[in-house]
């Protein structure tokens, strides 16, 4: 079985991967390693407005993801699955029609190579909950380079949900969506958990 977390960026998707994790004894699927050069440098060129990084950002993050799921087999929970990338190359890329008509080829291609998700968990926050739980988290990046993505965030956010919730649809992918807004970390897992159990109960 594979279980995939999804989420806004600071939505607390991470927590929850690896506190399941632990609790069902299965491995995880980073979105990244911590100190993967290659990816910190182009997020925070992203986040400074650099120009000509966008493409080459969310072809990384498509192969980077591709490449480390071959390293998986069995059961597994996964920190942001493929289908959310997309969603990012969307908002990244729409000045650019050509471009991300190209992307969006390339997108297809790896999803047609990769294991579904028996069930997509999608954590859904309202603004005011994402702007607190990034300043709260402390990333160096997000914080300096906040009020210059506030527009892109906004507009990033009202997307979420919704956009992957269809991507779920289009690809036959099996979700739940938690809000989030109010609720402790604990009960976030607990739902969660209780999805998660149903779900292997059903397979």
């Amino acid at each position: 079985m594979k279980i995939s977390v999804g989420g806004m960026i600071a939505s607390g998707k991470s927590t929850l991967v690896n506190r399941l994790g632990k609790a069902l004894n299965l491995p995880v699927m980073e979105e990244f390693e911590k100190d993967d050069e290659v990816f910190n440098t182009l997020l925070k060129w992203l986040y400074e407005q650099k120009s000509n990084v966008e493409m080459l950002l969310q072809i990384y993050f498509i192969h980077n993801h591709w490449l480390n799921q071959q390293k998986y087999n069995g059961d597994f929970i996964v920190d942001r699955d493929l289908v959310e990338h997309w969603l990012f190359a969307q908002h990244n890329l729409k000045s650019m029609p050509t471009i991300m008509n190209m992307y969006n080829g390339v997108f297809h291609a790896y999803m047609n190579q990769i294991k579904k998700p028996d069930l997509y968990i999608i954590l859904d926050v309202d603004w005011e909950h994402f702007r607190d739980r990034v300043m709260n988290r402390g990333r160096q990046q997000e914080i300096e380079n906040f009020d210059k993505n506030k527009d892109y965030f906004y507009n990033l956010l009202q997307d979420y949900t919704v956009k992957v919730k269809a991507q779920c649809s289009v690809y036959e992918i099996p979700y739940l969506v938690i809000n989030t807004n109010g609720m402790s970390e604990d009960q976030v897992f607990e739902a969660s958990l209780a999805a998660i159990k149903s779900t292997q109960k059903k397979a």
